[in-house]
């Protein structure tokens, strides 16, 4: 039987979550969502974690952005780009 997370969030709604990420808000309350699924193993919780976007990046990023500090081609703070870059079209015309 799967295990999910539910949290009262107040107002006769609540939030369902994996421990990890947010899966929805739901518009009715806990009691009502337990009843309507009753196939899933739900831990009633007082937390919810933060929302996707806010979060801290993933080990194995900030490992790879380590090793790209410095390169011309694959820094990531933007020092190895070129970012106007030039025409790769004819000059003939430009000394003229």
């Amino acid at each position: 039987m799967k295990q999910l997370y539910i949290c009262d969030i107040g107002g006769g709604r609540c939030v369902t979550h994996d421990g990890y990420i947010q899966i929805g808000i739901m518009s009715h309350s806990v009691e009502r969502h337990l009843e309507l699924n009753p196939t899933i193993d739900w831990q009633v919780t007082y937390w919810i974690p933060d929302v996707f976007n806010n979060r801290y990046k993933r080990v194995s990023f900030q490992k790879t952005e380590k090793k790209n500090e410095g390169s011309p081609r694959t820094d990531n703070n933007g020092q190895g780009l070129d970012l106007e870059p030039k025409s790769k079209g004819c000059n003939k015309l430009e000394d003229k």
